[in-house]
């Protein structure tokens, strides 16, 4: 018989195992989203084993507990993707451009066995076949510049 504010083992191990699914499909798709929403859901179980919540109660703390969550997973989200932008531009700094195909200080040029857009950060005269530098990229713009003399 089941006793009311006692759960029973079933109920006691849903938002444990919605976590754990949650968790499965973040490493599955890489968008910090869910990883929230499984946070939420464990934080969720915690406080069921403290204070046995149901129906209304649950989803309401679970509510709560996305809206302050989700926030910092796009944070998190966002400060990670511009570092890893940033670590990559930083790799690609310094490194020699060959240009193909000049429009102004609109360029094409040839890195990496593949042919980028490319922007001059300095006025210069340039022509196809020139050796450039570059300074930084952004997405799949690079910023280029004459080499050092």
């Amino acid at each position: 018989m089941h006793q009311p504010g006692v759960l029973s083992m079933a109920e006691w191990y849903v938002p444990w195992t919605l976590a754990m699914i949650l968790f499965i499909f973040e490493i599955a798709t890489h968008t910090f989203y869910l990883a929230a929403l499984g946070v939420a859901m464990l934080i969720l179980g915690l406080i069921d084993l403290w204070i046995p919540l149901t129906g209304i109660h649950a989803i309401v703390v679970f509510a709560v507990l996305c809206v302050l969550l989700l926030p910092v997973a796009e944070y998190a989200r966002r400060a990670l993707r511009n570092r890893a932008s940033t670590e990559a531009s930083d790799l690609d700094s310094g490194q020699k451009v060959v240009v193909t195909r000049v429009n102004g200080r609109d360029l094409e040029v040839r890195y990496r066995d593949t042919v980028w857009k490319a922007e001059l950060t300095e006025a210069a005269v340039i022509v196809p076949g020139a050796t450039l530098r570059i300074i930084s990229r952004t997405g799949n713009l690079l910023h280029v510049a004459p080499p050092s003399t």
